[in-house]
């Protein structure tokens, strides 16, 4: 009767420590679910072939548009870079009134420089599972933050925004990007001094 209990005891023991043990488990799997931090979207980085190589591209351009507010109230500049001349135009009611503007003069030694720096920070390059429908796809995203365009010549675009990084197909490095593109522009402060605009 007594190895009877004790028999009993141990079973029970042994029941309570796999119950233990599975209760265990499946927390750390919902741990791992919920920290993981993974995306929906696939974010693997394809580089485009060499056809879309910007060498031979007479211009480039980078646009940074802002939060959707009133027509009156929102701001977005341009910065077109070719061999002859750079030009910033800062824009309100959604690009239809240039509000300031300065162009300056370019060569094609600084434009070859400038262009191998882009191809060196991967401007081509953009998210696996999109295509060139999704390069045209930026309206209305990110409506509380900013849109960044990345354009090569007239056949490459590229977009991301402040929202979220892997919205967008622009898989390329686009902090440097931008960087490069506003130290093309001496004035630059200055030209979105009170648009609400920065250079981050």
């Amino acid at each position: 009767m007594e190895f009877a209990s004790k028999l009993k005891w141990i079973l029970i023991i042994f029941i309570l420590l796999f119950v233990l043990i599975l209760v265990g488990w499946g927390l750390s799997a919902v741990a791992r679910s919920v920290f993981s931090g993974s995306n929906d979207k696939d974010t693997s980085v394809v580089v485009e072939p060499v056809e879309t190589s910007i060498n031979g591209v007479s211009t480039v351009s980078y646009t940074v548009d802002g939060p959707g507010v009133a027509s009156s109230l929102h701001r977005s500049y341009k910065i077109d870079v070719s061999s002859s001349v750079v030009r910033m135009r800062v824009f309100s009611d959604f690009g239809q009134k240039v509000i300031s503007e300065k162009s300056y003069t370019n060569n094609e030694t600084a434009y070859s420089n400038f262009v191998f720096s882009l191809e060196r920070a991967n401007a081509t390059a953009r998210f696996e599972g999109t295509d060139e429908e999704d390069d045209v796809a930026d309206q209305g995203v990110c409506p509380k933050g900013y849109r960044y365009i990345l354009a090569i010549g007239d056949d490459i675009r590229r977009w991301t925004t402040s929202c979220d990084r892997t919205q967008g197909t622009a898989a390329g490095q686009m902090t440097t990007i931008r960087s490069l593109f506003i130290k093309q522009i001496p004035d630059f402060s200055a030209l979105i001094k009170d648009t609400g605009l920065s250079s981050n």
